[in-house]
């Protein structure tokens, strides 16, 4: 199946409100395909923009704003301020301790230091065979990603992790799924909904394109003939309602 075909898939069978984006990181930015725009933008606006109007993107750390997701892409080394928790004192936590315990809970590639140079993003259906993405992001609601979950544990059984931090949770599970080649679901933070237009009702579902690619569709389809995991998920009408007697039929009428 072609990266259209499943974007297509996906977006049917689970009725998503905006399309499935692709992520690629790459070790120098003189292999991006595209050259970064010409003016600075978050990683989250980047998807914003390939999920709402289905253009693709790419930048480089001096090219965005957000220190916290590019640590999480490892487009830079995690700043201190970020790893001793400085930035979370205050905002987040009441003590230093808990503000770096917050910060840690966060999935960021540049805690091991900056690995990657550059960051392309764009809608799935766009991917081309020649140039495979690391992990596709897909924005739901909780049913969604109740089907998306299922999906994943059709072959093992095993949950999927969980982002709850909700601090960079996008940018967190896309390098979870870049480095650790597992699915995740976050929550969104504030950023996300301030800069990169997130819903109060989505949630962010990340994945590595492997499992994308060879058996999402498929698993989606599967867990569904069980009748339960699906979306949108049908009311029991197998039930007698009680109307008030002005309403309700009796039985001179029947007559």
């Amino acid at each position: 199946m072609q990266p259209k075909d499943i974007s297509e898939n996906i977006v049917r069978i689970l009725h998503l409100e905006t399309q499935p984006v692709a992520v690629k990181v790459y070790k120098d930015r003189k292999d991006l395909p595209r050259r970064p725009q010409n003016i600075k933008q978050n990683f989250c606006q980047l998807v914003s923009i390939a999920r709402y109007q289905g253009r693709g993107n790419s930048s480089v750390a001096d090219n965005m704003i957000c220190a916290f997701g590019a640590s999480c892409l490892g487009l830079i080394e995690t700043p201190e301020i970020i790893s001793s928790g400085k930035a979370a004192l205050g905002v987040y936590t009441e003590i230093p301790e808990a503000a770096k315990n917050f910060m840690g809970n966060a999935y960021k590639i540049g805690d091991t230091g900056k690995k990657y140079d550059a960051v392309l993003v764009k809608p799935l259906a766009e991917v081309t065979e020649d140039d495979e993405p690391d992990a596709v992001i897909i924005y739901v609601n909780p049913a969604q990603a109740m089907r998306l979950i299922h999906a994943c544990a059709f072959d093992t059984g095993e949950k999927i992790t969980a982002d709850t931090v909700a601090e960079g949770a996008m940018c967190s599970c896309t390098g979870f799924a870049i480095e650790e080649g597992k699915p995740t679901v976050g929550f969104p933070c504030a950023g996300d909904r301030i800069f990169g237009g997130t819903q109060n009702h989505e949630l962010v579902f990340t994945a590595p394109y492997s499992l994308v690619k060879e058996k999402l569709v498929d698993r989606l389809e599967r867990t569904a003939k069980g009748g339960f995991s699906v979306f949108p998920i049908p009311p029991n009408m197998h039930w007698t309602p009680a109307m008030p007697p002005s309403y309700s039929i009796q039985e001179e009428y029947l007559k």
